[in-house]
């Protein structure tokens, strides 16, 4: 699933709110808590623990940077139920000062009782996913113009 938004902020500024990790409660409706595995700036390498609500109950995965260019993308990944992939691509926008945001979301593997549970209740997953990505996206655009 691929999501995107216009926001009225650079890519540098942009960058910086989404390499905070740290500060991902206070930046992201949808994230309860962060906890940081290291102490190394953001970049390829970079882990942390993350806690959502997404069915009302809170799950904790691990992500990791697998790939990292600032400030225009990076790759994150984690196990949760799956193989789980997001890109995350910055893009100058069309007007000037503003960045096109582009996020790619993909799922694969996982037991076979996940792919089952995943294909029973495709449209509350789906729509868990997309609540989620969209949020985040707004939320971004909220932290950047906070930050001016």
């Amino acid at each position: 699933m691929t999501f995107s938004h216009t926001i009225s902020a650079p890519p540098e500024k942009v960058w910086r709110c989404l390499a905070d990790v740290a500060r991902y409660p206070a930046l992201l409706t949808k994230v309860d808590a962060t906890e940081l595995l290291h102490s190394q700036a953001f970049g390829t390498g970079t882990s942390w623990r993350e806690t959502r609500r997404p069915y009302g109950w809170p799950v904790t995965v691990e992500l990791r940077v697998t790939d990292c260019r600032p400030p225009f993308r990076y790759v994150v990944e984690c196990f949760a139920g799956g193989h789980s992939v997001t890109e995350y691509r910055l893009v100058p926008g069309a007007a000037a000062g503003t960045t096109d945001l582009q996020l790619t979301y993909t799922l694969t593997g996982g037991s076979p009782i996940h792919r089952i549970s995943r294909v029973i209740a495709r449209r509350r997953f789906l729509t868990c996913i997309r609540e989620n990505n969209v949020q985040d996206l707004l939320d971004i655009e909220r932290a950047c113009g906070a930050n001016a």
